[in-house]
């Protein structure tokens, strides 16, 4: 049986490499540039209105100290209960008008573009509420885009680095579980990627000899 450690040293070791070669060629840049502290969003977002089920991600980010430099991004599917109608959304170009806090919640005000059926819809009054830094409900103005969205937010989860480290700890006890699983994942993307087998001890070797040194 194979070991999922080895997999996930190896799948780690392209998110790194990624992320290296992302700073390396922002470094010009960030060199000569004035250093900004940014607020930074992500995770999943879901939602159920009537018979229709909605699930995605998000991302966003913002600075504080000047609101029309952010920004915020989710794509997600909508698909009726019984599995039919299967359709995708965006929200995108977002700006922020208004921040403001109730507590330990912060409440972002401002407008984003929403993709439709007949196309892009700009200009919708956007509602962004943060929750004791755990949730994040999205609230659209129904009369710009026909109520699609149904009468409730869409909610999602604030993640964090220190979150997913605890959520893939937590699956990785399953050692049997996770066994088979690594594996069988791994076969699949390659058969997704057209990846001959042939061909990954060699990428496995090359990734090792990478994170050695």
């Amino acid at each position: 049986m194979i070991s999922y450690s080895k997999h996930v040293k190896i799948l780690t070791t392209f998110v790194i490499t990624g992320c290296l070669l992302a700073l390396t060629g922002s470094s010009a840049y960030a060199s000569s540039a004035p250093v900004t502290e940014y607020e930074y969003g992500y995770g999943p977002i879901s939602s159920i209105n009537n018979d229709w089920v909605l699930a995605g991600g998000y991302m966003g980010y913002g600075n504080p100290s000047n609101l029309s430099d952010s920004g915020f991004h989710a794509t997600f599917s909508m698909v009726m209960k019984n599995g039919t109608a299967y359709h995708m959304h965006q929200i995108s170009n977002a700006t922020l008008e208004d921040v403001t806090m109730d507590g330990n919640n912060t409440i972002m005000q401002g407008s984003a573009t929403v993709t439709m059926k007949d196309g892009p819809v700009s200009n919708v009054p956007t509602t962004w509420t943060i929750n004791n830094n755990n949730t994040i409900a999205i609230s659209m103005d129904p009369s710009k885009i026909n109520a699609h969205f149904g009468d409730t937010p869409i909610y999602g989860i604030e993640q964090t680095p220190e979150k997913e480290m605890e959520f893939t700890n937590l699956m990785s006890e399953d050692s049997e579980f996770m066994d088979k699983w690594i594996p069988l994942m791994v076969q699949n993307t390659m058969s997704e990627l057209n990846i001959d087998p042939g061909n990954i001890s060699g990428i496995n070797q090359s990734l090792q000899n990478q994170s050695i040194n």
